[in-house]
């Protein structure tokens, strides 16, 4: 049996079509907790926090926003009830939102974990000691309703933007914090503030690290569980590509979620771009995420035992749920949260 560790992204969309707390989150995670729960399948849930945070704000002044925030506190405990494993996801623009006209306006410029103050002030949430610190206990004063010994042990930076580590190091250190699921291994993004770069990152499935993920550290204090990635060589790219236009040409209009996470000003790409793009290997994410069956085949076919899935709900649809639902249907494969993965393999890689 094939062990998978099954990291989800619960948030909603971060452009200017957020898209609902109800389709987004409440009704895709709870389908997919259904699912894999059928061969005891758990997950972990890393819970944009600062969302949650920023309903408790303004939820005294409009009642769908009250509404939301229980929405997602009762599918929380429930799931947590459930020996699913809740951890930290931080977008800190959240702390800027506003809600008007049922809409939310972002501004991005605290997009990044590492653009708060970088005072030394735990009490402030708009350092990144203070926003590390308030996320830990908030999180933590929920599900202790359902789980005495919860810890928040584990973080996901928004965006992948976990680099300079150095810089936010302290505030996992002092919120005891120590194992990290940023990286996405072999992928990179040039859209300027929301820039990264794993391309030289070390290629494993779980590795120590210190000052850095970028450098594996045998003795390192922290943990790395990376995201899985594929390189899919051009030809076979070309086919998948084609087929997805032949068999699947509305698979992205039937996601649960409808929103976009356009919030970066893009200039276009020219058409020679579009064709050289479209000839070359190609780097996926182990993820249902914009994806469909026979590519997902492929991809987890390739990957070995205890790498890292990532699921956004808000993009799953009917086709990558009942492909997930054949998975767990055989013997040959079981998701598992990255707290199980420290119960089953002690050691990494």
């Amino acid at each position: 049996m094939k062990k998978i560790i099954l990291t989800i992204d619960y948030e909603l969309f971060l452009g200017e079509k957020t898209g609902t707390v109800k389709n987004c989150m409440i009704e895709p995670t709870e389908k997919l907790a259904t699912i894999i729960e059928k061969n005891e399948s758990r997950m972990t849930i890393f819970w944009d926090i600062l969302h949650y945070y920023r309903l408790l704000e303004l939820e005294k002044n409009f009642s769908e926003l009250r509404h939301d925030r229980n929405l997602i506190k009762e599918q929380i405990l429930n799931l947590a009830s459930r020996g699913h494993d809740v951890q930290l996801h931080l977008h800190p623009h959240w702390l800027d939102a506003e809600y008007e006209n049922g809409k939310w306006n972002f501004d991005y410029k605290r997009f990044k974990l590492h653009n708060l103050s970088d005072e030394n002030n735990p009490n402030d949430i708009n350092t990144i000691i203070g926003c590390v610190t308030a996320s830990k206990r908030l999180m933590e004063n929920i599900i202790k309703e359902v789980n005495q010994e919860y810890k928040v042990n584990t973080f996901r930076a928004g965006g992948y933007l976990i680099e300079p580590f150095v810089k936010i190091k302290e505030a996992l250190v002092i919120n005891e914090i120590k194992i990290d699921s940023s990286v996405c291994l072999n992928s990179f993004n040039s859209h300027g503030d929301f820039s990264f770069n794993f391309r030289s990152y070390p290629n494993k499935t779980q590795y120590n690290f210190e000052l850095t993920p970028k450098y594996l550290v045998t003795t390192g204090s922290f943990l790395e569980v990376p995201i899985t990635t594929v390189r899919i060589p051009a030809l076979i790219n070309i086919l998948f590509k084609l087929f997805i236009r032949i068999k699947y040409p509305n698979l992205e209009n039937e996601r649960i979620g409808v929103g976009t996470n356009e919030f970066h000003k893009s200039n276009g790409i020219s058409y020679f771009k579009k064709i050289y793009k479209y000839f070359n290997p190609r780097i996926n994410q182990l993820t249902t995420d914009s994806n469909f069956k026979e590519r997902l085949d492929y991809i987890i076919n390739k990957v070995p035992n205890y790498s890292t899935m990532i699921i956004h709900p808000k993009l799953l649809n009917q086709h990558t749920l009942k492909t997930l639902e054949k998975y767990v249907s055989t013997d040959k494969f079981r998701f598992i949260s990255i707290q199980d993965f420290h119960t089953e393999a002690k050691k990494p890689e």
